[in-house]
């Protein structure tokens, strides 16, 4: 009996051990494992109710994120509108996609539209359904978006602008362009806070006679029936709208009305580029070679001030001997001079300058090459 008690006294005192032990580990949890949290007894179940709290905070700002990306899904215009801009049901909004990226203080959304009254045809006819792409982007500093157009675009904004077919302002703090090739065409609007650019893909003109040319008679002519430009206005005025400002302009007149100024502009960079070939071929159309520009003036002192200059070709030189001839009221010569230009590379135009003393009078002087 004595060693039965001895036994039980024993195991009651591992027993209550064990509880002071657990108990203890259970206190710890609560005064740090649990950041504080009375209700957290297992490790488990404060790690699980702080994840979850995370995962909500997260959820609640990706909401808010998207909330605030979505707001550009709104200035696209709606299918209705579409409708109304070409008169009947034809374009269609497969995509519609917004993302913000908050660290460079950019917002874009993009839409793709589609030709619901074409079907892919890869065998008899081998079309392609016609595409517009639609892109708004929202900017707080011209550098930044300076940079991300780089990343998105192989020119830059300015290089577009200045090659850009059309150009014009529908008011003072938008700028747009257009521009096309024989499959498609584009127009780009600036404000100081949004880039809005739409983009069709018609590489059978189903929409639009793109195949004309940018000078001359046939040369293109937007209308109200032109996608790109009727899209990006609509934008422009769904922005205003946000603003409190109505506008009623119409975009393509504002761009066909600066055409005449652009066709001067591309006549230039057509003779400027003819210019460029024939250089290159050893030919510059129109300039005119040899000693140009000649004048002899003599002052009441007897010093007569020479200059002019010489247009060599495309022969380079290593010396042109030139023969200054003063004439009298007879034409007869009455002092002659020499001057060597030296070292002229081809195309090189070289100047001269020099003074000579007089005594006789003159009437003229005139000069020529010698070699």
């Amino acid at each position: 009996m004595e060693k039965l008690a001895v036994f039980l006294m024993f195991s009651f005192l591992i027993v209550f051990s064990l509880q002071q032990v657990v108990f203890g580990e259970i206190e710890d949890k609560v005064d740090s494992g649990s950041s504080g949290d009375p209700n957290c007894f297992l490790e488990r179940e404060c790690t699980v109710k702080h994840d979850e709290n995370k995962i909500e905070a997260k959820e609640v700002e990706e909401k808010e994120v998207r909330k605030k990306a979505s707001e550009l899904i709104k200035l696209l215009p709606t299918e209705k509108r579409l409708e109304e801009i070409t008169y009947r049901t034809i374009w269609e909004y497969v995509d519609k996609q917004s993302t913000l990226d908050e660290e460079i203080g950019i917002e874009t959304a993009t839409a793709i539209l589609k030709d619901i009254t074409r079907v892919f045809d890869p065998i008899v006819n081998k079309h392609k359904v016609s595409t517009i792409l639609v892109e708004i982007i929202k900017y707080d500093d011209i550098y930044e978006l300076e940079y991300y157009w780089e990343e998105i675009s192989s020119s830059s904004i300015e290089n577009i602008f200045n090659n850009a077919y059309l150009v014009g302002s529908p008011t003072e703090n938008i700028d747009c362009m257009f521009n096309f090739s024989e499959e498609g065409a584009a127009t780009i609007c600036i404000t100081n806070e949004y880039v809005v650019q739409s983009i069709i893909h018609d590489k059978y003109q189903e929409h639009f006679g793109y195949n004309k040319l940018k000078i001359g008679i046939k040369k293109l002519q937007i209308n109200q029936d032109e996608m790109t430009v009727n899209i990006v206005q609509d934008i422009l005025k769904n922005i205003e709208k946000k603003k409190g400002i109505e506008s009623n302009y119409q975009l393509f007149e504002i761009l066909e009305s600066n055409k005449e100024i652009r066709d001067k502009e591309f006549r230039d960079k057509e003779v400027e580029a003819k210019e460029k070939k024939n250089k290159s071929l050893g030919i510059e159309k129109g300039k005119k070679y040899g000693i140009q520009n000649f004048s002899c003036i003599k002052d009441e002192f007897g010093l007569v001030t020479i200059s002019g200059q010489f247009n060599n070709n495309q022969i380079k030189k290593d010396k042109v001997i030139v023969e200054i001839l003063f004439l009298n009221n007879e034409q007869n010569i009455i002092v002659k001079n020499t001057a060597n230009l030296l070292d002229i590379d081809k195309f090189e135009t070289k100047r001269f300058l020099g003074n000579a003393k007089i005594d006789q009078s003159f009437l003229t002087c005139t000069i020529q090459v010698v070699n």
